[in-house]
């Protein structure tokens, strides 16, 4: 399967601490996506992560990094992804984990049928989906989260899912702004507001693998509160602002 023709894809990567990852996974995605714009939003590294984008910033113009200090949410570096590729008038924006976790195959594989929807969320629980390596924590964690979405919504929907492809035009932006927070609540969230505005989402099973190096920025009591989020606003729904 193709890429979309002369279309702008940017391709959003939240990282702390993801050199040693990084110099494996922005190689692999500029070899199957060649004419993406790689974008990492960088919250406080200190492992040479901001020295090594800056030196592959001069060796690769479609490469992009903001450096942002200090730890300010995953949910904030993905809204920042959004609000870039709105500003700068991307047509396709993919956002992904940069510990690799996400395969670039996968990611491919989304920029493939992402021009006939309005988005696609990689899914651990569709179809083909699956979780490998995971510790028996993490997985439980995960599966909490889905199992709250399925008796909240009777959706299969993977709302905890950081692999994602948008249709940039059709991204609600205002509402997002208005409902999401900045933490890892933003996937529950912004999912919501996505099934409340009637836009068109579509699942692609992917597989999701353990980290190859460095350590989990998950944090447990974030991803709990993440769920408890998601019951919360899953029975007010009708309240999110759109």
């Amino acid at each position: 399967m193709t890429l979309p023709n002369t279309k702008k894809i940017c391709i959003a990567i939240p990282t702390i601490n993801e050199k040693s990852n990084l110099e494996i996974l922005i190689p692999e995605l500029r070899n199957l996506i060649p004419d993406s714009q790689i974008l990492v939003v960088d919250d406080g590294s200190t492992d040479g992560t901001l020295e090594y984008l800056r030196l592959l910033r001069n060796l690769d113009s479609k490469v992009d990094a903001v450096f942002r200090g200090e730890r300010l949410g995953i949910g904030s570096a993905h809204l920042y992804a959004i609000e870039h590729a709105a500003k700068y008038d991307f047509d396709f924006l993919v956002t992904m984990d940069g510990d690799l976790t996400h395969s670039p195959i996968d990611v491919h594989k989304m920029l493939t049928i992402i021009s006939t929807t309005d988005l696609v969320v990689g899914s651990r629980y569709f179809d083909t989906g699956e979780i490998r390596g995971w510790n028996l924590f993490r997985t439980i964690l995960t599966w909490g989260s889905h199992l709250a979405t399925k008796l909240m919504f009777k959706s299969n929907l993977d709302m905890s899912s950081g692999l994602r492809a948008y249709r940039v035009q059709n991204i609600p932006i205002a509402s997002l702004q208005k409902n999401v927070t900045l933490n890892y609540d933003f996937f529950f969230l912004s999912a919501l507001v996505y099934i409340k505005e009637g836009l068109a989402i579509q699942q692609l099973g992917v597989t999701l693998n353990s980290r190859a190096f460095g350590k989990s920025k998950m944090d447990p009591r974030l991803m709990l509160k993440g769920i408890f989020t998601l019951l919360k606003y899953g029975l007010r729904i009708k309240k999110i602002r759109l």
